[in-house]
């Protein structure tokens, strides 16, 4: 995890206050884009699904700050029409 000056002072300040090590802070900071990470890379999706199959296996992150995270079907279809195109 690359961090700037800032945000360095950042964790250093949070861990003092808190009792916390370095490395526990940044492992707390690190850990909702780790589980999304995770769950992600263990989701597939089939080709060709039509609009309900996708919809009910879509997954939504929520992440404070941030914003929702989500796949899209308008993406899906459109990755679907240049891997149909490519073959």
């Amino acid at each position: 995890m690359k961090l700037n000056r800032a945000e360095s002072i950042k964790i250093k300040e949070i861990a003092e206050k808190h009792n916390l090590s370095i490395e526990e802070v940044k492992s707390i900071i690190k850990s909702p884009y780790s589980f999304i990470h995770k769950t992600l890379k263990g989701t597939t999706f089939k080709d060709n699904m039509d609009r309900e199959e996708f919809d009910s296996m879509k997954i939504n992150f929520n992440i404070p700050s941030i914003g929702k995270l989500y796949a899209s079907y308008f993406i899906y279809s459109e990755i679907q029409k240049k891997k149909n195109k490519k073959n």
